[in-house]
């Protein structure tokens, strides 16, 4: 491959850049920067012990055709041999591996019938103007100064720029043959319009030809009745709030609560009871409700009682008895929309099993991402601690954290400032607590946060994505305190004005 100089790179590129790249596709992954509307196409590039995408321009034909699933045939080798230097537009390396101003797609949680930009104006339906998804979406749409709209032209003045990416495989033209073949079956009799997720997509046509797209959002269902309406309810609403308490109440009560990495402000809390719980920034968003019980964990103890009249588990003639037809169906997942929170069912068939048994249900906030297989980390009571600084004292994950044995808390103009446990009683219950695996007597080696990021000769410092972990040592080997902090500590004296908060 041909080398590239540092200035090639990007690495030292002066002042901020202000080209947007937008991912519209994970694999390959595509996308356009929208400054200048040119696509592109990532290419997996060796930078140090790891990987990361260059960026290489695409032509429009090329563009569309990636997205209708035709390949790019040698290009993409071509590029990562480095015989088209002159189609760069970035390089990972110098510490950035991401172009400075990046929007990746998101994974969905139905799975799609097509690629397209369509799926960004989706996720923009009914978003703030000022939300980063509408910005992207009018961005796509007609430039950074444009306006982002439900209808799509995709011929003549006021046309899409690139019209054969909306929806991969159905450029302008095409007939409605074709639009079945994309699309699947329209939702209405000989009808142009078509289930995408819970929206609907209306085709519109000149001479037999596809020259329009509209996009549409039906009005939202109410919550249904059942066990399965707590799920939905809790979603957005506050962890430790009375929403969240009642999953909890019906999840079983007691598990783990896991950190995906110490990067990441997303928790799992995974129940005894076989539901496991996504939250982020102190909020609830989603619950997946396991209905039969394998290698992940048991099945959920209630799921006779989760609709009406179902057996154990459910089949989607349940569901469809209880709840109607579904919103949308794919991958042998059904979506049930009730405006803000989705509800998707996912169906198996074993031998063992009658055809279309309800595997699990998961309640989710529409436009979030929460797939099952969460990377579990490390669980304790170190995210909680984490996830309450900066927190209103109000807040109930800031109670529940205050009624903890052992725990103290810190706070400044009215939110949590820090989080100390040790030196003050309940100290064997609280350090083993914190991280699972840790002992009630610990050492400083036995905390498995891997290497600190700063060492001293009594003290140790953790980076997180929310604050920082300080663990005390008086006599330089086993642990005094441990404060979880919002930022580092530059001295161990209570600054003035701060109150104290014990249990």
């Amino acid at each position: 491959m041909a080398k590239r100089t540092k200035d090639e790179q990007g690495s030292k590129r002066r002042g901020p850049d202000p080209r947007h790249f937008v991912q519209v596709a994970r694999r390959p992954s595509l996308g356009v920067e929208v400054s200048t509307g040119r696509a592109w196409v990532g290419v997996d590039q060796q930078v140090g012990h790891g990987s990361a995408d260059a960026l290489f321009a695409l032509t429009d034909e090329q563009y569309a055709a990636a997205l209708a699933g035709e390949g790019l045939g040698p290009f993409e080798g071509e590029c990562w041999r480095g015989e088209h230097d002159d189609l760069l537009l970035f390089h990972p390396g110098g510490g950035s591996w991401y172009p400075e101003r990046w929007s990746p797609c998101r994974a969905r949680m139905l799975p799609p019938r097509f690629e397209g930009e369509l799926w960004w104006h989706v996720d923009a339906l009914d978003e703030p103007a000022d939300s980063a998804r509408a910005e992207v979406s009018r961005s796509l749409a007609a430039g950074p100064n444009g306006t982002a709209d439900r209808v799509f032209r995709l011929v003549g003045d006021g046309a899409h720029p690139r019209p054969a990416a909306l929806i991969g495989g159905l450029p302008p033209g095409s007939d409605r043959a074709r639009a079945r073949e994309v699309l699947g079956d329209p939702v209405e009799e000989g009808g142009d319009v078509y289930a995408v997720e819970g929206d609907r997509v209306r085709l519109g046509y000149a001479d037999g030809g596809l020259v329009e797209i509209a996009l549409e959002r039906p009005a939202p269902r109410p919550l249904p009745e059942g066990p399965v309406r707590a799920f939905l309810a809790a979603l957005g609403e506050p962890e430790a709030g009375a929403a969240f308490r009642e999953v909890a109440r019906l999840a079983g009560g007691t598990g783990r609560r896991w950190a995906a990495s110490s990067g990441s402000p997303r928790r799992l809390l995974a129940f005894d009871g076989g539901v496991e719980v996504q939250v982020e920034e102190g909020r609830v968003l989603s619950a997946r409700v396991r209905l039969r019980a394998d290698a992940s964990g048991p099945a959920y103890r209630h799921a006779p009682d989760l609709l009406p009249g179902a057996v154990r588990p459910p089949t989607r003639a349940d569901f469809h008895r209880a709840l109607g037809l579904p919103s949308a169906t794919g991958g042998g997942t059904d979506l049930y929309r009730y405006g803000t929170r989705d509800l998707l069912v996912e169906y198996v068939e074993y031998v063992e099993y009658v055809a279309g048994t309800a595997d699990a249900v998961t309640a989710v906030l529409r436009g979030t991402s929460a797939p099952p297989g969460v990377h579990r980390w490390r669980s304790g009571e170190f995210t909680l601690f984490l996830d309450v600084l900066d927190r209103p004292e109000a807040h109930p994950l800031v109670a529940h954290v205050c009624g903890l044995p052992g725990v103290r808390l810190t706070l400044r103009r009215g939110a949590v400032a820090e989080v100390e446990i040790g030196g003050r009683g309940h100290r064997s219950e609280r350090f083993a607590a914190f991280v699972d695996g840790m002992p009630g007597e610990p050492a400083r080696a036995d905390l498995p946060l891997g290497a600190p990021t700063e060492r001293g000769a009594h003290d140790d410092l953790w980076d997180f994505a929310r604050g920082w972990i300080h663990v005390h040592s008086s006599d330089g080997t086993a642990v005094s305190t441990v404060t979880v902090r919002r930022e580092p500590p530059h001295g161990l004296a209570a600054r003035p004005g701060t109150a104290h908060r014990d249990r």
